[in-house]
């Protein structure tokens, strides 16, 4: 996807996340987080790029992920099998001091708790 084409799609995303947050116009929503409304709906209307930080302030005020306002939608990945060989090759790619510390967070979890015991 071109730059254009994505300035577009987020402004829709954006104008559409904002009326399903009950902002019904962009004026409204600009004057709510205090920016310029023509400059709010040059976003809006896709003509001009946002930054991540204005990005991060929309989806904030109107209660979205950055993905949402992006049209990204993400499966979520299936945490791997822990085996005794995973632990051993995750250990094999650690120094000395890697593996202290992976023994002693895993001694930590153990004592505190969080697992069924057999």
């Amino acid at each position: 996807m071109r730059g254009t084409e994505r300035t577009r799609l987020l402004g829709k995303n954006l104008q559409t996340l904002r009326k399903d947050a009950g902002y019904k116009s962009a004026r409204v929503f600009a004057e709510h987080i205090g920016i310029n409304v023509s400059t709010y709906t040059e976003y809006e209307q896709g003509r001009t790029p946002f930054t991540l930080e204005q990005a991060w302030m929309f989806a904030d005020a109107i209660g979205c992920t950055l993905d949402e306002l992006c049209g990204r939608s993400v499966a979520p990945s299936k945490p791997e099998q822990i085996t005794s060989e995973v632990i051993s090759k995750a250990c094999e790619s650690l120094n000395d001091e890697g593996v202290a510390r992976l023994i002693k967070d895993a001694e930590i979890l153990v004592n505190s708790g969080m697992f069924d015991k057999e």
